[in-house]
């Protein structure tokens, strides 16, 4: 028999005789046996008992004392304090670094010339009470990795830039090539209404940030409320990430000292046109001055006239010299080593670099990695252990092309498919009081175990609870977010857009993204900072300690299981849901038989498996655990496929993908297919597939 993840004298030390009592009355815990159970229980009474909030806060205010870009002195500081905090809490420490191509604003400047003489591209103002809102130090708005160069021109309004935005400016006779475009934030992300204004000839792109998404027509706006004051700017990557991330130059290698590099203009992923971030303070000057027909249904914006397409009569002079250089980026990895089997590591996943002072994105979840850190480094010294390792990773250049994580994936790839267990990201620990999660299917019933044990903040309910009498789905970057799965909240399927992206798509480790949502007007602009978060985003941290919790929780569950908990009934249920959109999709003329057979072959193997965790729970069957854990973990890698996805190959998951958008895609292969009329690659792609899942149904088949 394993030994117990903490023994019955180390609870006593730590929690008592009467948590002992509790834990052991308690149901026992998906994957774990009776006596672990009770053990893992009482473990998470102390793990529950010792977060502060005034440490928590402390910590934050010291990450966002000033700008900490990617590759900047700022940066270094922030690295150099999460490596000291580290190491004084007793976790075994490293600084990893990265050579990689980063981006920087030498000179932006952007003015409208017809019909009048404005300065737009104006710096968020300053605001009495929140002194970080006056540094000088803050860049100006700027897109990192936009082409530089000088372009004037009419303006056509684009509405939120995306495909159908341009068919409808088609079937309204409206001219947009060789014109600079305007299109506001949200419905997609920027990197992906960059590329359809190049695939479209527009010459430049200038995105703002609407009122009617994230300013007054929400709410109060800062200083008053969290919702954006008509100056904020949403700074961020123009990248095509969805293609491949990471650094731009070592596409599916790690950016290690000697690597081979591509030129840039070999580069996928950087942007061939001009794309600059303003505030509707400055595009109310350029909508105001559009002529042309009235905007179509669903086109209108908040500011308080009617919104025309133009072109012009505004035109707009874009000047800007915006840097690629090479620059050191940074990695903080710390590792509480496993005792039964410390080859094994649960990824604690988070990234310290910031557009401006990040103090939702993401200094609120390295705040919360930094207090887990010391709650756990405390438990270490008075002699608990996990069973497997945990690695808290603190990755850096996440803003750019979720940089360090992808390299980190890339240098350690081999080590982490065969052994990581899985990835439980937290990009952004709150914004507000909701909670929201994105997941594998084969981890959802994992969450809502998990949310069901901790109380919410708000008092007298489960985290789990409160969440389910608000499922709305929320998502704090305004990508969109589809949900599935069979329990009564809202679990988002895994798209993009932040650090889980290299451990799941890329190598097939099962992945939790998770974050207390609410009212985020302030998104990578200036007002995102302490004073934002202490003020409105989560006043008293009290739900920044829920997540060191939540998070300390599912890394110790998923550390000192028996079994892994993870459910792949719940993933059956998905490929019948997929391969309904599918057949609607198709139409008569793809063969889905094969896959339906397959999907079917999986759902009994899950059947099994779930027969086999159950007769376990009761006592009635002791499964053998190294070689069950062994096949519960390859089932995840079985849908990757080395060559990866048509046209995208660092994308090995077959299952999910991300759009242009970062939104999920499902069944890419046979879809993106489907959707370019190539009937030929679309059934070679579902048999690739429905290969893919035969497999993991077969390694299910290997459990006895």
């Amino acid at each position: 028999m394993r030994r117990l993840s903490c023994r019955p004298a180390g609870l006593l030390f730590l929690c008592g005789i009467s948590c002992w009592v509790w834990a052991q009355e308690r149901p026992a815990l998906r994957g774990f046996t009776a006596d672990h159970s009770a053990a893992q229980r009482a473990l998470e009474q102390e793990l529950h008992r010792q977060p502060r909030t005034d440490q928590i806060r402390l910590y934050h205010r010291i990450l966002t004392e000033e700008p900490h870009v990617a590759g900047t002195a700022g940066g270094k500081r922030v690295a150099d304090y999460i490596l000291q905090e580290f190491q004084r809490h007793g976790i075994q420490s490293e600084m990893v670094e990265y050579d990689v191509l980063l981006s920087y604003p030498r000179e932006v400047s952007l003015s409208l010339v017809v019909p009048e003489q404005k300065k737009l591209a104006n710096s968020e103002e300053g605001y009495p009470g929140d002194k970080d809102s006056y540094d000088p130090r803050v860049d100006p708005p700027w897109h990192a990795y936009a082409a530089s160069g000088q372009h004037q021109g009419q303006v056509v309004y684009v509405n939120y830039g995306r495909r159908e935005d341009y068919q409808q400016l088609d079937r309204m006779g409206v001219d947009y090539r060789g014109k600079i475009a305007l299109a506001r934030y949200f419905q997609g992300y920027r990197g992906g209404k960059s590329l359809e204004a190049e695939q479209r000839g527009v010459a430049a792109l200038i995105i703002y940030s609407d009122p009617a998404e994230d300013g007054y027509v929400k709410g109060d706006t800062y200083p008053d409320g969290p919702w954006g004051p008509p100056s904020h700017v949403q700074r961020g990557a123009n990248v095509y990430d969805f293609r491949v991330p990471g650094d731009p130059l070592t596409p599916g290698w790690a950016s290690t000292a000697g690597a081979r590099r591509i030129a840039e203009s070999e580069s996928e992923v950087l942007p061939k046109i001009a794309t600059l971030p303003i505030s509707y303070a400055d595009a109310q000057h350029i909508l105001r001055n559009l002529a042309g027909a009235p905007v179509p249904a669903g086109w209108q914006g908040g500011l308080p006239f009617t919104y025309h397409v133009g072109p012009g009569p505004a035109e707009v002079f874009l000047n800007q010299e915006i840097s690629r250089e090479r620059r050191k980026i940074y990695d903080v990895i710390g590792k509480i080593p496993g005792r039964s089997h410390p080859e094994q590591v649960v990824i604690l996943s988070n990234h310290h670099d910031a557009w401006v002072y990040g103090g939702v994105d993401p200094s609120s979840g390295t705040a919360v990695l930094l207090e887990l850190a010391r709650v756990l480094g405390q438990m270490q010294r008075e002699g608990w252990k996990p069973e497997r390792t945990l690695l808290l990773g603190a990755w850096d250049a996440e803003e750019y092309t979720l940089t360090g994580s992808t390299e980190y994936g890339e240098e350690h790839a081999e080590a982490l498919r065969q052994n990581a267990v899985a990835c439980l990201n937290v990009d952004a620990a709150s914004s507000g009081d909701r909670f929201s999660a994105s997941a594998v299917p084969s981890l959802r019933r994992f969450i809502v175990e998990a949310t069901r044990d901790i109380q919410d903040p708000a008092g007298g309910r489960s985290i789990y609870h409160r969440w389910v009498e608000n499922t709305e789905a929320q998502n704090v970057r305004g990508y969109g977010v589809d949900v599935g799965g069979s329990y009564p909240v809202p679990i988002g399927i895994l798209g993009s857009g932040s650090d889980y992206t290299v451990f799941f798509n890329f190598l097939g480790i099962p992945s939790i993204d998770m974050l207390f949502d609410g009212p985020y007007g302030v998104y990578h602009s200036l007002y995102d900072n302490h004073f934002w978060v202490d003020r409105f985003g989560d006043p008293g941290f009290h739900y920044h300690r829920a997540m060191v919790t939540l998070w300390a929780t599912m890394a110790t569950r998923l550390a000192n299981a028996d079994v892994l908990p993870f459910d792949y009934l719940e993933y059956a249920r998905d490929f019948e849901t997929y391969t309904e959109d599918l057949r609607k999709l198709a139409g008569s003329g793809l063969q889905l038989q094969e896959l339906d057979d397959a999907i079917a072959s999986f759902r009994r193997a899950a059947e099994r498996v779930e027969g086999i965790l159950d007769r376990a729970a009761r006592g009635d069957q002791d499964p053998g655990r190294a070689a069950f854990n062994q096949a519960l973990l390859r089932v995840e890698r079985d849908l990757t496929h080395p060559d990866g996805l048509p046209g995208r190959p660092w994308f090995k998951h077959l299952i999910y993908a991300p759009l242009p958008s970062y939104r999920a895609e499902t069944f890419p292969g046979v879809r993106e297919a489907l959707l370019e009329q190539d009937r030929p690659r679309a059934q070679g792609e579902l048999e690739r597939l429905s290969r893919a899942i035969r497999q993991a149904a077969a390694t299910l088949d290997r459990i006895r």
